[in-house]
C-alpha cells in the first residue's frame, strides 16, 4: 500500500473545499447559459450567490489551495488552478503570487523607502502612518494591482509557471469573449457587476483581517475570530493570526496551532473578534471601542473560552 500516493496531498477533508470550487464554476456557467430564461426572483439571489462566491473563494477555497495544494498529482493541481481561474475571474497563478507577497510583507507599515513590502497592505496608501480609509481601500484596490511586478515574479519561477499563466490568461480571455458573443447582456449586467462587487467584499474582509493590529508583531499583526459557525463555513479562516504565524499549517489543524501559541497571543494582546471579520467595525461600535482598537485583555479572553 505504501507504493500508492493518496489522491489528496494533505488531508482527505480537502475534498470539501475542492468540490466547493467546482460548484462555484458550475453556478457561474449555469447563470450564463440560463440567463435569458431565468425570472428576476431567481436572478437576484443567483447574483448575490455569485457575488458572495468571489469573496468566499478568495478567502477560503483558493486561499487554502494556494498554501496546501489539494492533490498529490501535480497535473491535477494545475488543472484545478485553471478551474479557479474561471471561479475568480483572474489567472489563478497571478493571484497565487499576489497572495504569497501578502504573507511576505504581513500587512507591514511603510518602511524607510515610503512604501510597503506587502502590495495589499492597508498601510500602503495610508497617510501619517495610518491605514487607508476602509471605503477607499475596498473600492479602489482591484484597479491598482501591481501587474508588472506580478509578471516578473511569474517569470522568475521558470518555464512551467510561465506556461501555466499563459494557459490561464488564454482560457479566461476565451471565456470572456464567449460571454460577450453569446450574451453580452449577461456579461454587462450580471457578470461584471457581481465580479467587481465580489472582489470588493474580499478586499473588505482582507482589510478587517488586519485592521487595528500591530504591524511587525508576528503575534499581533492579524485579527482572529473563534466563532464556531464562522469557522465552520469559512474553513477556519477565522484563525487568521494563527495562519499568519504559520501559513503552511492545514486548515483542519488551526485549533491545534492556536493552542500552541495561545500564551503568546494573550501576552501580545492579539485582536480577537466575537463574530466574523466582515462585521468587525459593527462589533467595535456595539462594544463602545474606538474603531480598530484591540480589546482590553479581559475582553480578549472571552471568545477564546468558547473556541
Amino acid at each position: 500500500m505504501s507504493r500508492f500516493r493518496p489522491f489528496f496531498r494533505s488531508n482527505p477533508y480537502d475534498v470539501i473545499p475542492a468540490l466547493c470550487g467546482v460548484g462555484i464554476v458550475a453556478l457561474i456557467f449555469w447563470t450564463f447559459l440560463c440567463f435569458d430564461s431565468l425570472s428576476w426572483w431567481v436572478l437576484v439571489p443567483a447574483f448575490i450567490a455569485v457575488m458572495w462566491s468571489y469573496c468566499w473563494n478568495l478567502q477560503c477555497i483558493s486561499h487554502n489551495f494556494i498554501h496546501n495544494p489539494y492533490f498529490s498529482n501535480a497535473w491535477l493541481n494545475r488543472a484545478y488552478s485553471v478551474l479557479e481561474t474561471f471561479a475568480l475571474g483572474v489567472p489563478h497563478v497571478f493571484y497565487h503570487h499576489y497572495h504569497m507577497n501578502h504573507h511576505w510583507g504581513d500587512n507591514d507599515a511603510k518602511g524607510p523607502d515610503g512604501t510597503t513590502k506587502d502590495w495589499s497592505s492597508i498601510y500602503r496608501y495610508g497617510k501619517d502612518g495610518q491605514p487607508e480609509a476602509f471605503w477607499r481601500y475596498c473600492i479602489v484596490s482591484f484597479f491598482r494591482v501591481e501587474v508588472m511586478p506580478l509578471i516578473r515574479v511569474v517569470v522568475r519561477h521558470g518555464r512551467r509557471e510561465i506556461i501555466q499563466s499563459v494557459v490561464e490568461c488564454l482560457v479566461l480571455a476565451a471565456f470572456w469573449v464567449a460571454m460577450i458573443v453569446v450574451n453580452w447582456r449577461y456579461f454587462v449586467y450580471f457578470y461584471l457587476p457581481s465580479y467587481y462587487l465580489g472582489w470588493v467584499l474580499s478586499y473588505a474582509e482582507g482589510y478587517l483581517e488586519h485592521y487595528g493590529c500591530q504591524p511587525g508583531n508576528y503575534f499581533a499583526n492579524s485579527v482572529s475570530s473563534y466563532n464556531l459557525l464562522y469557522n465552520f463555513f469559512w474553513f477556519n479562516n477565522g484563525y487568521h493570526q494563527e495562519h499568519h504565524w504559520d501559513p503552511k499549517v492545514h486548515w483542519t489543524r488551526m485549533k491545534v496551532l492556536h493552542n500552541q501559541i495561545e500564551p503568546q497571543l494573550r501576552l501580545n494582546n492579539t485582536r480577537i473578534l466575537r463574530g466574523p471579520h466582515l462585521t468587525a467595525m459593527i462589533e467595535d461600535w456595539l462594544a463602545g471601542r474606538k474603531p480598530g482598537c484591540s480589546p482590553r485583555p479581559e475582553e480578549s479572553l472571552a471568545p477564546r473560552s468558547a473556541a
